[in-house]
């Protein structure tokens, strides 16, 4: 069974009682069993299906462009291409601006 004889069987069976105990043996093959089953089913699921990459990447519009080109952060006036809450370079917050 499984490549070992019944004697390296039951001094593995042995040695896990000295480990675990009579009464936390079973618990801990419940457990396994259900980590098995656990992984059995989530194997067994198909993936989710890949988004076609025959697709194009959306492109921003050119005014929203111009509008993320216009931020800049307060502390160190780099410019801020995306919409961020803080700025990637030195951590000040951004702040939009009433003109703008």
């Amino acid at each position: 069974m499984f490549g070992y004889n019944i004697t390296t069987l039951i001094i593995i069976l042995v040695i896990a009682l000295l480990l675990f105990g009579p009464k936390r043996l079973p618990e801990l093959g419940d457990s396994i069993g259900k980590a098995i089953r656990g992984f059995k089913k989530a194997t067994e699921d198909e993936p989710e299906p890949l988004p076609p990459s025959g697709e194009p990447p959306t492109k921003p519009k050119p005014e929203e462009q111009a509008t993320a080109a216009l931020k800049a952060c307060p502390k160190c006036q780099k410019d801020l291409t995306g919409d961020f809450a803080f700025c990637p370079h030195c951590g000040q917050k951004v702040k939009e601006n009433a003109g703008n």
